[in-house]
């Protein structure tokens, strides 16, 4: 047996953590209190544990939901909602899904590389 633990191993069996990867396009900085209420209130019934943003980086995000709510969220997270604080319009998109967040970070890394330099 490895003496690494696998990703499916925990000491919480019925929870597997997946991570979405969330982009919003319409404000500059997004905040977070604003956009896990957001992302939170467009799940249909999010019983038990509350989706959780690990990481957000200007326009990206990188969002832990349980292995039952991925599909809900990635269809529910595609969605033209109101901006921060009255503003306009923000759309608010799924990217991808992954079962590590390694692979995440690795994604919100690409955006870092993506940016013009200032």
């Amino acid at each position: 047996m490895s003496p690494r633990k696998s990703s499916t191993s925990s000491a919480e069996p019925t929870y597997r953590a997946r991570y979405l990867g969330v982009e919003v396009a319409g404000v500059p900085f997004v905040p977070r209190p604003w956009l896990e209420r957001t992302l939170t209130q467009a799940l249909p019934d999010p019983a038990g544990r509350r989706p959780r943003i690990v990481r957000l980086e200007r326009s990206r995000a990188l969002v832990e939901v349980g292995h039952a709510w991925a599909r809900a969220a990635r269809t529910a997270w595609n969605a033209t909602v109101p901006g921060p604080a009255g503003g306009g319009p923000v759309t608010i998109a799924t990217r991808r899904t992954w079962g590590t967040l390694r692979k995440g970070k690795l994604w919100l890394r690409s955006e870092r590389a993506d940016r013009p330099p200032t």
